[in-house]
């Protein structure tokens, strides 16, 4: 028996319900990746010529604490990107299908690149939250309300969408690519009874193929986020606080290359590794969740 395809081109989909287990399915699989994701940012932001084994370091620097640094604005921002991707998915798929009639594989990108941006933007103060305070190699926990107040002071407004145009283009790939790939594989098993069991890697699959295609970007924009002048006393070794002094009037462009030229190409896929064993699982529990939260709903 076939479950129902919440995210499938003609399906007639309320967007709050679909907002709603979005954000709901954000949540859920935020709370299983937590400290997967606290070590993958870390690996990001450290730069690649640092010997020495990032889950150690944390372990001994921070304890177990250490690993779920960032665990509030993270989860915020998993609810509101949840939310905001599959609601605004739901809404601009309705659009699309109204005025452009792409065969669902298509529509399944173009919806999902258009969700990925408008997600990313409503949550990204989360993400640079999430993002400082994963970096942070203090032993000394930062409350959420001292770093907006620093973030405020030093910044601005400003501060909070630090590099946002990059982070709308990369996870609109991401998200295009991930809906793209998804449905594909879903339709392909459906049309091919011989591969039906195919669909069942539809979410792991779709999850692996994106985040390989954008992690470059991704690295990128993390070493943007914490190029500030207030945020170098947090780095532990001098080596590092160097690299990102050096930073200090670069754009993200200019950044890559020299990240590319001091460390070599390699440094853009640093974390690669445990972005992939994040991501399967995040993207297989969000996407999961997400049709379960939606048959409830519904």
């Amino acid at each position: 028996m076939t479950t129902k395809d919440h995210l499938r081109k003609g399906e007639n989909v309320s967007a709050a319900h679909s907002m709603i287990a979005g954000g709901l399915s954000g949540l859920f699989a935020r709370s299983c990746i937590a400290p997967l994701d606290t070590i993958k940012i870390k690996l990001q932001v450290t730069p690649y010529r640092e010997k020495g084994n990032i889950i150690i370091d944390i372990f001994k620097r921070e304890g177990v604490r250490g690993f779920w640094k960032g665990n509030v604005p993270g989860s915020l921002m998993y609810v509101v990107y949840g939310g905001v991707q599959f609601g605004s998915y739901t809404y601009f798929g309705k659009i699309i299908q109204a005025n452009l009639n792409l065969p669902p594989q298509l529509h399944s990108a173009v919806v999902g690149s258009l969700a990925g941006m408008t997600s990313s933007f409503f949550s990204y103060p989360f993400d640079v939250l999430r993002t400082r305070f994963a970096a942070n190699s203090q032993v000394q926990l930062v409350k959420i309300r001292h770093e907006v107040k620093e973030i405020m002071k030093v910044e601005g407004i400003r501060g909070f969408f630090t590099s946002c145009t990059s982070s709308m283009i990369n996870i609109s790939l991401n998200a295009s690519i991930m809906f793209g790939v998804y449905e594909s594989i879903k339709i392909f098993s459906e049309e091919n009874k011989e591969f039906s069991g195919l669909s069942d890697l539809a979410s792991p699959i779709s999850g692996m193929v994106s985040k390989i295609c954008t992690f470059p970007l991704d690295t990128v924009r993390r070493r943007v986020l914490l190029r500030g002048s207030h945020q170098h006393h947090r780095h532990e070794k001098q080596a590092t606080r160097d690299v990102y002094i050096s930073y200090r009037d670069k754009r993200f462009l200019n950044i890559g290359a020299a990240m590319v030229r001091q460390e070599g190409v390699m440094s853009l896929y640093r974390g690669l590794s445990m972005a992939l064993v994040k991501s399967i699982p995040s993207t297989t529990i969000s996407l999961w969740s997400y049709e379960l939260f939606m048959k409830y709903l519904s």
